[in-house]
C-alpha cells in the first residue's frame, strides 16, 4: 500500500531556527560584557607574567654567567645590567637596540618600592624591590622579588 499524501522531509522548520538564534542571541549578550571586563585583567595579568619570567632570566643568567645581573626599569620596559646597576646593558633575545625589554598593550611597569633588584651568582637578590604592572584601564598587578632570589606575584 503506498501513501502518496505522506512524504519524508528533511530540514529544520522556521520555529527550530528561531529558536537556536535566539538562544545564541541570548549567550552573545551574557558573554559580551563579561568579555569587555575580562579582557583588560587578563592583559595587565599576562603582562605580571612576562615581567616575573624576566626577572626569573635574570636570576638565572646571573647563575650561569657568574656575575650580579640588575634589573632595571627604563621608560617604557625593562632591562638586564651587568655587574652592577651601573654596569653594561646587557642586548639579546627580546630586547630593543637599548637592551630593553618592552612590554605590548600599553602596559607599563614602575618600581614601586625597594630598589632595582641584583640577582648574584648564587641566585639570591642582593638588593630586592617590588614591581607594579599597570593597564590602560588602571588595572594593577605587582611583582615581588624577595632576598631569597623567589619572584612572585601576590
Amino acid at each position: 500500500m503506498r501513501h502518496e499524501g505522506i512524504r519524508s522531509q528533511k530540514g529544520y522548520t522556521m520555529a527550530e531556527l528561531l529558536v537556536v538564534v535566539a538562544v545564541i542571541g541570548i549567550m552573545a549578550f551574557i558573554a559580551v560584557p563579561w568579555m569587555l571586563s575580562y579582557i583588560p585583567g587578563a592583559t595587565v595579568n599576562y603582562a605580571a607574567r612576562e615581567v616575573q619570567g624576566g626577572l626569573n632570566r635574570a636570576k638565572l643568567m646571573a647563575v650561569t654567567t657568574r656575575q650580579p645581573i640588575c634589573v632595571q626599569i627604563s621608560g617604557v620596559g625593562y632591562q638586564f645590567v651587568q655587574g652592577s646597576c651601573g654596569g653594561t646593558v646587557w642586548t639579546g633575545t627580546g630586547t630593543d637596540g637599548a637592551g630593553v625589554f618592552r612590554l605590548a598593550n600599553n602596559i607599563t611597569v614602575t618600581l614601586s618600592s625597594g630598589t632595582s633588584p641584583i640577582f648574584t651568582q648564587f641566585g639570591v637578590a642582593t638588593q630586592t624591590g617590588t614591581f607594579r604592572v599597570t593597564g590602560g584601564t588602571g588595572l594593577a598587578q605587582t611583582i615581588s622579588v624577595q632576598p631569597s632570589g623567589r619572584v612572585t606575584i601576590p
